[in-house]
């Protein structure tokens, strides 16, 4: 009996680490803005990406290829929150873990900022962190998750603002 309860125990705590090991470590940074004062946000899993056929790409060439898990769309809204929309970013940026990193940006007059997890062109995450100009304009945070290569991170950048308007 003692050696069934160790058997289920052991087993409980490798399950539990494969659940925990599931959950991206950037999804902290939803989970602290869940449920606060100005912050709206959702999700498309896998299955509603394959269901809308959301399309990172233009039909010439694909921007995007690969297989995208998920989006996480998040916004704040200055007047209703208690931080400024730069303050919302900084925090929300903050909450990445090390391991990512920023997109060097040739535009200095950029409201974006690309923050990924993974080298090169293959990636497992992106997230475009957009900041209004106005300090009560909305922020914006839109995220990537997959096993996906960018061909284009400009161009990423882009539909990742269009997402936002």
């Amino acid at each position: 009996m003692k050696t069934i309860t160790t058997i289920l125990f052991t087993l409980g705590l490798l399950l539990a680490g494969m659940l925990a090991s599931a959950q991206s470590k950037s999804d902290k940074m939803y989970d602290v803005f869940a449920n606060k004062d100005g912050v709206t946000s959702f999700s498309f899993s896998k299955d509603m990406i394959d269901a809308v056929d959301i399309d990172l790409g233009d039909d010439d060439e694909k921007n995007v290829t690969g297989d995208l898990n998920r989006i996480r769309f998040m916004s704040y809204n200055p007047e209703k929150g208690s931080l400024k929309g730069s303050e919302f970013t900084k925090k929300a940026i903050a909450l990445l873990p090390g391991k990512y990193k920023k997109y060097k940006d040739d535009d200095e007059d950029s409201d974006a900022e690309i923050w990924l997890l993974g080298g090169k062109k293959k990636y497992t995450e992106c997230h475009i962190f957009i900041t209004n100009e106005n300090q009560e304009g909305n922020c914006f945070v839109v995220s990537f998750f997959g096993d996906f290569n960018v061909n284009d991170i400009d161009k990423l950048e882009a539909q990742g603002r269009d997402m936002s308007e």
